[in-house]
């Protein structure tokens, strides 16, 4: 089996797990991501920021690789992911205004 590191706790990969956020969302973690339930009909909210090997990415625009090692639960990802969706929430509103 293969698996990959979230917050120092390994996760075993599964094959249903199409992207980073089905695979947290799937080890009972917490992550935001208001778009990807809405099929992204108002754009990306980039709200499900995660660090990835390092580098700060999207967890619903990458998938589960073996070994990786995710950083989910730090106090400046978590304060950068109520940015975004607080900014997406007041973009939404917008739109809905227009449709």
């Amino acid at each position: 089996m293969e698996y990959l590191m979230i917050d120092e706790e390994k996760v075993d990969i599964s094959d249903k797990d199409k992207t980073l956020v089905d695979t947290i969302r799937r080890c009972k973690k917490s992550i935001t991501a208001p778009c990807y339930k809405t099929m992204r009909k108002f754009g990306t909210c980039n709200s499900c920021l995660v660090e990835i090997d390092g580098e700060k990415k999207l967890a619903c625009g990458n998938s589960p690789e073996p070994n990786q090692c995710i950083t989910l639960n730090r106090n400046d990802l978590t304060q950068e992911r109520k940015k975004k969706v607080v900014a997406f929430k007041k973009h939404v509103e917008m739109m809905e205004k227009y449709m």
